[in-house]
Parts: structure tokens; C-alpha cells; sequence
């Protein structure tokens, strides 16, 4: 752990170095608990549903029916629900992968990372941990919360980091330890945010698109998925309620074609960037404790001084 005191845009300089040389590793540690997700919800929709349209449609006993068509749906939860899982679980392996890879300079013995948070030890909290963030998470949707929420989201930033280098503490006091460790650098804490979210939720995802549009990636899954949004939308009928409304707009199947696939690209990327914001926010944790240390060590002597 170095004691240089660097600023955010520093810290994310060199946490995008750290993710841009083990990009490879990065990619394939989150293959599954991405792409596992997406294939696990199409999977359960394609055998339900395709399911109940078809023969189930046809069948005389609905109660039958409708049992099989839930039992078809179960093969694609069980995918979704372990990349899920895995998912939620490298938000903590990400942060112990970072320091290993700090001091190693490579990634190596993913499963040990994973057990940072899925130990006998410590698999209750963890769940907890996420049980409780999930429920501010619920809580900052409404309204009239949406900037205490935001103000409070940026004391938890760290929440993971602590939960990942700080054993002994249970969820709660995972909770405060990280408000206690923001509080100390609030606006640079608040600052990082800023940087980390606008490259990682906007700025990145609008070049992936841009580049695979030039590459004419995006014409190539437009033309496939048009006809499918096509058949699937009834977009005949909401033009028809645009008309009797006055509004004058038309729909066409592009149109949401072509947000269905921005907002696929987009999410994808936000994904697999999610070491990105884990390394940053490690490195930046890394940086408080040094500089809470010193506090301390100032603070320890300043009184001996007086004595």
C-alpha cells in the first residue's frame, strides 16, 4: 500500500491501467455472471412461453398447462439465479482480486477471491450486507428521497471494500465504517463518484455503440431484431391511440429497435466494467486508511506534545 496521496483523477488513471492490462481476465471472470443472466431469462421465456402459445394453448386442462409451463421456466431461473449470484458476489471478490493483483501483478486462484464472501464465516453477512443495501436501494426510488439518497449512496460507496478488507465486522457495522471513512473526504469521495459514473454508465457505452456502428455491428443486429419487435409490438394499435389523442408522432418498430439494442450494448458494458469501479473504489479505500492512519498519528502526537 503506498502512502502517496493521489487525487481521484490519479486513482482512476491508474485503476483504468490496472483494468485495461488484465482485460482479458476481467472479461472472463464476468462471462458468466453477465451473459449467464441474459441466457438464463431467455432460456426460461423461450420454453415457457413458447410452451403455452403453442401446445399448452391447445390443452383442455389449463391447471396441467400451466404447471408444465412453470416447470420449463425452472432450467432458465437456475441459470439466472447462479449468475446472479455470482454477480452480486464479485462485487467483494473484485476488491481482494485487485489487491492480490496489486502486490502480485496478476490475477491468479479466483475461488479463494470468491470466498471472501461466501465462506461459512462469512456468507450470513455478506447476505445481509446485500439485504440491506437492497432495501436503501428500494427506499432512494421514491421521489421525495432521491437527494438524501443520493447524498447517503455516497457514504456507502465504500461499503464493499470494507466488508472485503475488514473481516470482523458484521453488515451493519460494514455500514458505518464506510459513512466513517467517507466522511473524512466527502466531496473527493463524492468527486470519484462523478468520474467513475459518467465514464462507465455514458461515456464508454456511447463508444462501444459508436464503434460497432462504424463496424456496422449495429445495422447487422438491427436488421435481425427488427422483425421480431416488429411482431411482437402492437404498434399499429398505439399509433392509432397517438392519432385519436392528436398527437402527432409515429412509432415504428426501428425506433424501438434501436433502443432495445442501445439499451443492450449499454447495460452489457456497465457490466463489464464493473472491475473497473471495483479497483477504483479499492484503491481509493486504500487511500483513506493511509490518511486515517496518519490523522491518527498526528493527532496521537500533538498530544504526547502537550504532555
Amino acid at each position: 500500500m503506498t502512502s502517496e496521496n493521489k487525487t481521484v483523477f490519479q486513482i482512476f488513471i491508474d485503476s483504468a491501467g490496472i483494468y485495461a492490462k488484465h482485460l482479458p481476465e476481467f472479461i472472463k471472470y464476468m462471462s458468466f455472471p453477465v451473459f449467464g443472466q441474459i441466457i438464463g431469462i431467455i432460456l426460461s421465456f423461450a420454453l415457457s412461453l413458447g410452451y403455452a402459445y403453442t401446445i399448452g394453448a391447445s390443452m383442455s386442462d389449463a391447471t396441467l398447462s400451466f404447471g408444465i409451463t412453470m416447470l420449463l421456466a425452472i432450467p432458465g431461473l437456475i441459470i439466472f439465479t447462479k449468475a446472479f449470484w455470482e454477480y452480486l458476489v464479485a462485487y467483494v471478490a473484485l476488491n481482494s482480486m485487485t489487491e492480490n493483483t496489486i502486490k502480485s501483478g496478476r490475477i491468479y486462484d479466483i475461488s479463494s477471491h470468491k470466498k471472501v464472501a461466501t465462506s461459512s464465516k462469512r456468507i450470513g453477512e455478506f447476505i445481509t450486507l446485500w439485504l440491506l443495501f437492497g432495501l436503501f436501494t428500494i427506499v432512494s426510488i421514491f421521489p421525495p428521497m432521491w437527494i438524501i439518497s443520493a447524498v447517503v449512496f455516497v457514504f456507502l460507496v465504500l461499503l464493499f471494500q470494507v466488508f472485503t478488507f475488514e473481516k470482523n465486522m458484521s453488515a451493519v457495522e460494514c455500514f458505518k465504517r464506510s459513512a466513517k471513512l467517507v466522511s473524512a473526504d466527502f466531496w473527493k469521495t463524492a468527486g470519484m463518484l462523478i468520474i467513475i459514473g459518467v465514464f462507465s454508465y455514458f461515456l464508454l457505452p456511447k463508444l462501444v455503440e459508436f464503434i460497432l456502428g462504424v463496424l456496422q455491428i449495429v445495422k447487422l443486429f438491427i436488421f435481425l431484431l427488427d422483425p421480431i419487435v416488429a411482431k411482437m409490438l402492437p404498434i399499429a394499435e398505439w399509433n392509432e391511440k397517438f392519432a385519436i389523442l392528436n398527437i402527432p408522432y409515429m412509432i415504428t418498430s426501428l425506433d424501438f429497435t434501436k433502443m432495445i439494442l442501445s439499451s443492450i450494448i449499454s447495460g452489457l458494458v456497465i457490466c463489464f466494467t464493473l472491475p473497473l469501479r471495483s479497483i477504483c473504489w479499492t484503491l481509493w479505500y486504500k487511500q483513506l486508511c493511509v490518511n486515517e492512519i496518519k490523522a491518527k498519528s498526528k493527532k496521537k502526537k500533538a498530544k504526547s506534545d502537550d504532555v
